[in-house]
Formats: structure tokens, sequence, C-alpha cells
């Protein structure tokens, strides 16, 4: 498992978004891991006359490893998505305070966009400005 602790709170949407589905790729990753030992025990049960019985042993040690450290895996991640140890009226609230602050992000964002387009429309007057006036010295030389 990676840094995300279940019990840091995640200051943002952006942060609890990425936080989230770091999870849910990790858990998405471990279960294609164990999916992927099931189909090679498959593979060797379908292939045991073939095996020398003392490796075949081995082999089923190491199987029963993976799939048990796999499986312990799964349950850390899935313990710690979020949701689980909170109540519904928790996660609704935890929900809207997440769409205010996203609102709150898109008006700042909107007010930065007009005051940007504000002094584009500034810069471009001042420079239509100073070439007229050089193209009009330029005349008078």
């Amino acid at each position: 498992m990676q840094n995300s602790s279940p019990s840091a709170k995640p200051e943002t949407l952006p942060e609890a978004t990425s936080i989230n589905m770091d999870r849910i790729t990790q858990l998405q990753q471990s279960i294609d891991r164990i999916v992927s030992i099931f189909l090679s025990v498959l593979d060797k049960l379908n292939n045991t006359n073939l095996q020398d019985p003392q490796q075949f042993k081995i082999d089923q040690q190491e199987i029963v490893h993976d799939i048990c450290t796999n499986a312990k895996q799964i349950d850390l991640l899935i313990d710690s998505l979020p949701g689980k140890d909170h109540s519904e009226n928790d996660q609704i609230e935890n929900v809207q305070s997440l769409e205010q602050e996203l609102q709150e992000a898109n008006e700042e964002y909107k007010k930065s966009i007009q005051n940007a387009e504000s002094l584009l429309k500034q810069i471009l007057d001042t420079i239509s400005i100073i070439a007229k006036d050089q193209s009009s010295s330029n005349n008078y030389e």
C-alpha cells in the first residue's frame, strides 16, 4: 500500500478524489493479481502428472502464501476506502462540503479568467496606442 493513510483527511476535492482513486486502482490491481494466481493454480492442477511430487508440494506452499498475502492486502484496501466508518449523513455532509468547495474554486477561476481578459484588453489597447504614436511620429519625420 502507498503513503495514503486511511486516517488522513484530504483537504480538497482533488486530493480526496486522487487518494480514493489510488486506493481503488490498488484494489483493482490486487484483485487482478489474485485472479492471476488462481489461473496459474488451475494450470498447475491440470498438469500435476508432469511435475515432481516434491516440487508440487513446494509450489502449493508458495501459492497458498501468495493467495493469503493478496487477500490480506485486499482486506486492508477495502478497509481504507471512504465511507466504511461513517454514517450516510456524514458522507452526505462531506460530499456537500466538497461540492461547496468546488463551487467556490470555480467562481475564483471564473474571476481569474475575467481578470486575465481585462488585463489582456488593457495590454492590447496600450500596444495599439504606442503603435499609433510611433506611426504618427514617423509620419512627421
